[in-house]
């Protein structure tokens, strides 16, 4: 069965937070919407200290910078219909296998 440690979710949690508020730089243009941005940026940052309580923070930081750039790139894709090269193509997935051996090199 799938069980998780209290550090590994909030990592999750920063993750989705970071998704968040990058999205968010792409659409906002009002300021109760940067206002929103950095609720979520202050957010974030609470759960990403708080993963490096017990974690070791180049490994919190590695998997947040990861998933920031991947998911970036994934959202330029899917929501502002850019292209992506082959040559991107093949750093992201060098991205997603280095934050991955991470998270296995920790447990």
């Amino acid at each position: 069965m799938f069980s998780m440690n209290k550090e590994w979710a909030f990592v999750m949690l920063t993750c989705f937070f970071e998704l968040c508020w990058i999205l968010g730089f792409s659409i906002a243009t009002e300021l109760w919407q940067w206002v929103i941005i950095v609720s979520l940026i202050i957010v974030d940052f609470t759960f990403l200290t708080n993963a490096c309580k017990t974690i070791p923070t180049s490994t919190v930081y590695a998997i947040f910078s990861g998933v920031g750039a991947v998911g970036a790139t994934v959202i330029d894709i899917l929501l502002f219909d850019k292209e992506i090269k082959v040559i991107q193509l093949f750093f992201v997935v060098l991205i997603i296998i280095g934050v991955v051996q991470l998270k296995r090199a920790d447990s």
